[in-house]
């Protein structure tokens, strides 16, 4: 069980929270689209947005990510050797032309899946991560259980019509990868040769041109072909926030393009991000300690909390914190021990940490003798 500790102020803010208020400030052509706040997810616009769809290239969002994710948990290292097999080289699409049997760093062959979506790079890359590109596919299936969505993967690549995603999936997989902060170094680059190991070159030219002509676009995938159409998944960063844009079978590249640039402008225009909670800010005071040396314990936010305000709107945010039952002792320091919840309209909107500041040690007869010896000579 869990007991609810409601921390008793509703804060005043600039809110509004009604979807379908948003969603008539834009509209686009895509047959899938959503446009997200990246911080808390909540959506702004959307349309078929649950809708599973062919994704072509933008389906490699899933596989970058678990690149990512490998190397930083240490599976792979930037400075690993990959030796390009056949099948990697066999692929099809936009591609860096890497021979057969030649050896490549991940982190070359990384950059180029995130500048330009190297097909050829990405088997490479998925054969080193996880021996074969059938193993790689099937991690990328597990992740997506994960990560709560429904997305079909058959391939590192998005190649074939077979792979399909819904916009709100990709868009919850892209705001995990825009966490990498090895993503963000490289995403924002628009023209870059690619130096084989002989010294040949091949220009890798990004295809999400928004990176270059809207301001604070970061990345993040573009993809087309036949059955999906035109997608994209993108993504911009001011100090208004962050916004994740996806759009899948949209009619042609300009409208793609188009219709994201008109997206953003839409969520900068009317909305704003606020801090609700700062990291180390007090969720509350004096909570009763079972069986602990001190009486009473303060907790403290083990992370920051920003969400979007739509412009010129008032509502309520309501911050319950909840605690387990019984804190009881021994509590180490940067325990978690409960979260604060945030919501909107009774609908939860983020969680963070509730963790101790303090170490506080079990109560015995050895410190409970101490205390009262002290309390006697000192008092």
């Amino acid at each position: 069980m869990k007991t609810i500790f409601i921390i008793a102020f509703a804060v005043v803010l600039v809110f509004a929270f009604t979807i379908t208020a948003f969603a008539e400030g834009f509209t686009a052509q895509a047959k899938g689209y959503i446009l997200i706040d990246a911080n808390s997810g909540n959506v702004l616009a959307e349309q078929n947005a649950d809708e599973q769809l062919p994704c072509a290239s933008v389906a490699k969002v899933m596989s970058i990510l678990l690149f990512l994710e490998a190397e930083e948990l240490g599976r792979l290292s930037l400075n690993d050797n990959v030796t390009i097999s056949d099948h990697a080289a066999s692929m099809g699409g936009t591609q860096v032309f890497l021979d057969v049997n030649t050896t490549h760093s991940v982190e070359d062959l990384l950059k180029s899946v995130v500048v330009c979506s190297a097909n050829d790079a990405a088997v490479a890359l998925a054969e080193k991560t996880a021996g074969s590109e059938e193993a790689f596919v099937e991690m990328m299936n597990k992740k997506a259980g994960v990560l709560g969505i429904k997305a079909t993967f058959v391939n590192a690549t998005g190649l074939g019509d077979e792979q399909t995603i819904s916009a709100r999936d990709t868009a919850i997989v892209c705001q995990q990868l825009v966490k990498h902060n090895l993503f963000n170094k490289w995403s924002t680059i628009w023209i870059e040769n690619y130096v084989h190991p002989d010294g040949r070159e091949t220009e890798m030219v990004n295809q999400n041109r928004l990176i270059r002509y809207y301001e604070g676009c970061d990345g993040i995938a573009t993809g087309s072909s036949a059955a999906a159409g035109y997608c994209i998944a993108a993504t911009v960063k001011r100090s208004g926030g962050r916004f994740i844009y996806v759009a899948l079978g949209a009619p042609n590249s300009s409208i793609r393009f188009d219709e994201a640039k008109a997206a953003f402008d839409y969520a900068f225009a009317g909305f704003t991000a606020k801090t609700i909670v700062t990291e180390g800010q007090k969720l509350g005071s004096d909570l009763a300690i079972l069986g602990g040396t001190a009486p009473f314990i303060d907790v403290y936010a083990g992370q920051g909390f920003s969400a979007l305000i739509e412009k010129g709107k008032e509502g309520t945010i309501e911050k319950e914190l909840v605690l387990l039952e019984n804190i009881t002792a021994p509590i180490e320091e940067g325990q978690v021990i409960g979260y604060m919840s945030i919501m909107i309209d009774g609908t939860e909107i983020g969680r963070v940490d509730a963790v101790a500041k303090q170490s506080v040690a079990e109560r015995n007869f050895g410190n409970a003798f101490k205390r009262i010896l002290m309390w006697w000579l000192f008092a």
